[in-house]
């Protein structure tokens, strides 16, 4: 395991804002529940994205299947969000992100994520 992948495993484990570097670059594809594509810098990931992020889905875990080193150095994680929106639907949200670690700090992710999968389980009943 690498020390990209033990600092974004941590990230994950813990949610722990002080390892998103000052400059963080946080882009998320469209269908992400949240007003921006683009989210640059800690507070604005810290104080925009997540509250806006937790008030559609106050439950969030995220599970990796997998990482893969990619030539850039840059890691691309595989796996599915455990999610229950607000409503109180629970399902799984398939994803993909290309996270950037830089100087020990998270520095940068790109995220895709299926947020239709969520949705067609919430209105047929069926769940993941």
């Amino acid at each position: 395991m690498t020390e990209a992948e033990r600092l974004l495993r941590r990230w994950m484990e813990s949610g722990d804002h002080s390892l998103l570097a000052e400059d963080v670059r946080w882009r998320v594809s469209p269908g992400y529940p949240v007003p921006h594509r683009d989210w640059h810098g800690r507070a604005a990931v810290t104080n925009g994205f997540f509250p806006t992020l937790r008030r559609r889905f106050p439950h969030w875990r995220i599970a990796v299947e997998a990482f893969a080193l990619l030539a850039d150095g840059r890691l691309l994680a595989s796996g599915a969000y455990d999610a229950r929106d607000a409503e109180g639907r629970s399902g799984q949200v398939p994803f993909l992100h290309v996270w950037t670690v830089r100087d020990g700090m998270i520095a940068a992710v790109e995220a895709v994520a299926d947020f239709g999968a969520f949705a067609d389980a919430g209105t047929t009943g069926e769940q993941g």
